[in-house]
């Protein structure tokens, strides 16, 4: 376990974090402008184009759709409208595009750039296989959506808990932690070289570990000294590791059922899907 511990700040009146509203969104074609490696599991992509000058910058997990093209397909194929989902799903099976969720790692409408980074387990699946590939030139669709992180009024200390897909959802929501709430962030990543890019910030508390995904996050939260008021949990990653920490907070914890928030982003028992 290595630990990375801010000082603490003075304390503050907390500001509420608002809900975020639903964005009206449609696919953008767009081309990879750059990738590099930035860990050995973790690729960095930046894609830009004309239509991400329109999009907002949420911040905090902001995620989107990226579209990517099937193998051997001359021309990616894109839906058109905001209905881009039923779209999507009236196109002939070899002409729709792949479809995955990624957190974004930084959004500057201003320049047209989008930066993803996407957690790489070899050619099983057809994303890993094209954040491997991919190379600047390379055109690939994106529909760019909202955040799901809301912690309801009154909070004073945010836990978070994730994997290596989770990191940059969780580099996004410190970034953009109000003054005087304080948190405490559990990351599990794939080897001690993929160490965890996360914002250092006053009253966080982050501590990682390089292990094969399984129970040691959950063993982390159940050793956790986390506070009994105030406290909103943000968890994310393979799904059954999520399912058991949102139930160890419940039911162990007594945190409220809308006081957590947790996703499985995917899952250990399945193997990579094409589709």
């Amino acid at each position: 376990m290595t630990t990375t511990t801010a000082p603490a700040s003075a304390a503050t009146t907390a500001r509420p974090v608002p809900r975020r509203q639903r964005l009206a969104a449609h696919a953008v074609r767009v081309r990879v402008t750059a990738r590099r490696e930035v860990s050995p599991h973790v690729v960095r992509v930046t894609v830009a184009g004309e239509g991400l000058h329109d999009v907002s910058a949420l911040g905090d997990d902001q995620y989107v759709r990226l579209l990517l093209p099937r193998p051997g397909q001359a021309r990616l194929r894109l839906p058109e409208t905001e209905r881009w989902w039923p779209e999507m799903q009236a196109m002939p099976a070899d002409e729709r595009p792949v479809l995955r969720n990624y957190t974004v790692r930084a959004l500057r409408p201003e320049a047209g750039e989008l930066d993803v980074d996407l957690v790489t387990h070899g050619e099983s699946g057809p994303a890993s296989r094209w954040a491997l590939t991919t190379r600047p030139g390379d055109e690939v669709g994106v529909v760019v959506q909202d955040t799901c992180y809301a912690p309801p009024a009154g909070t004073r200390h945010v836990l978070l808990v994730a994997d290596a897909t989770a990191v940059p959802a969780a580099a996004g929501i410190l970034a953009g932690l109000p003054e005087g709430v304080g948190a405490s962030v559990l990351v599990e990543v794939p080897t001690a070289d993929d160490a965890p890019d996360l914002p250092e910030r006053d009253g966080v508390d982050v501590r990682w570990r390089a292990a094969t995904p399984g129970r040691s996050l959950l063993d982390d939260v159940v050793r956790a000294d986390l506070p009994t008021t105030g406290l909103y949990a943000w968890v994310a990653g393979e799904a059954a590791t999520a399912t058991g920490v949102r139930r160890h907070l419940v039911r162990e914890r007594g945190l409220g059922k809308d006081d957590v928030y947790f996703c499985g982003y995917w899952r250990s028992d399945a193997p990579a899907y094409e589709d």
